[in-house]
């Protein structure tokens, strides 16, 4: 099985559910997993995932202020099958750099992991 990994992706997004964060952009780090279907050899971008698309894809849905990590998360993961039908599955972490959470000294966020059902 062949995976495209898109690792480390800074955006700066006001999602959460605290007052403030949606006024004010924090960080977030996300790194994506996509399983292709199609098994070597790639002789042609259309057999494989462009990854600048994918780039693309998870700006643009990240954008949209969501409270909850999680939604965001399903909004990549759909917007990604939707443009790419050589994936069997994907996996998303977005984890938030400096959450607002009162004497806590570290990082939070959510993993998502779907297979695309046949």
């Amino acid at each position: 099985m062949v995976q495209v990994l898109l690792k480390d992706i800074r955006l700066q997004g006001c999602h959460g559910v605290f007052e403030g964060e949606e006024r004010w952009a924090t960080t977030f780090r996300l790194n994506l997993v996509i399983d292709l279907k199609n098994d070597p050899p790639y002789v042609a971008l259309d057999n494989t995932v462009d990854y600048s698309k994918v780039f693309e894809i998870v700006k643009s849905s990240f954008s949209i202020r969501e409270q909850l990590l999680e939604n965001i998360a399903n909004r990549i993961y759909t917007n990604l099958i939707h443009q790419f039908e050589q994936i069997l599955s994907v996996e998303i972490s977005i984890i938030k750099e400096d959450p607002p959470i009162q004497n806590f000294s570290g990082e939070v966020g959510v993993v998502f992991k779907k297979t695309v059902e046949s």
